[in-house]
């Protein structure tokens, strides 16, 4: 499964005619051979003349690093960003949720944030 594609971004126009880019992660981040870096790259092509992102969540999590670079990619874009938890934002897909401006979660959604940790040898 290698380069598996774990997002998908669009650009749209809204009903008051601004360019939005909605953002889809809708699997594992990061683990399955597209990485943060591959990401950022396709958000600055689609997000370039936007106005405002749309970040949509249903993740389990997953590579909290590429999460983190997410995050921060994010953060930088200059019109507001706003995250919406579609089913589950759990461990590192919570990060990305907490990139937005605006959060905006259904009642049967759910959001985890945790320690993150790991094992050594």
């Amino acid at each position: 499964m290698k380069n598996r594609k774990w997002w998908d971004i669009r650009a749209m126009t809204n009903a008051q005619g601004a360019a939005v880019a909605e953002i889809r992660i809708y699997d594992e981040i990061g683990f399955w051979g597209t990485d943060a870096k591959t990401f950022i790259a396709q958000l600055d092509a689609a997000a370039a003349s936007a106005t405002e992102l749309v970040v949509a969540v249903n993740s389990p999590g997953g590579d909290v690093f590429d999460a983190f670079a997410i995050y921060n990619a994010l953060r930088r874009h200059a019109g507001k960003v706003t995250a919406r938890v579609d089913g589950v934002a759990a461990s590192a897909a919570g990060l990305v949720v907490m990139a937005g401006d605006q959060v905006v979660m259904p009642e049967n959604a759910m959001l985890m944030i945790h320690n993150p940790w790991t094992i050594a040898l």
